[in-house]
């Protein structure tokens, strides 16, 4: 007969315990891991979307240059064809009105009449 000073199932229990407190601490662990991917992952995102809204603003930002560049080209070549316009075959009204339209142009380019 073995005799032994533990109660039976007391180095079972305490092999347990202890088997249940590493689990707890590696599930802390995986926890905070987690929790730090997490809080990496939503500044990785911030970031993005920082980058991502920098980008659409340049775009904008382009894009309104570019119409505002064929707005100017369009008009100059709206004053061209007014400018080429001859007003000796025309009725009175007409040949006033583009007379009248010829001196705008002249004047918005720095000729003063």
């Amino acid at each position: 007969m073995i005799y032994q000073d533990k109660p039976i199932g007391q180095k079972a229990t305490k092999e347990r315990l202890k088997c249940k407190q590493e689990k707890d601490k590696v599930g802390e662990i995986t926890v905070t891991n987690l929790s730090q991917q997490f809080k990496d992952t939503l500044v990785e995102i911030k970031d993005q979307k920082k980058q991502d809204m920098k980008i659409m603003l340049e775009q904008q930002s382009m894009m309104i240059q570019q119409s505002q560049e064929k707005q100017e080209l369009d008009k100059i070549k709206k004053e061209k064809q007014i400018m080429k316009i001859n007003i000796s075959n025309l009725d009175l009204i007409s040949a006033a009105y583009f007379q009248n339209m010829k001196l705008e142009i002249i004047q918005n380019k720095g000729f003063n009449f």
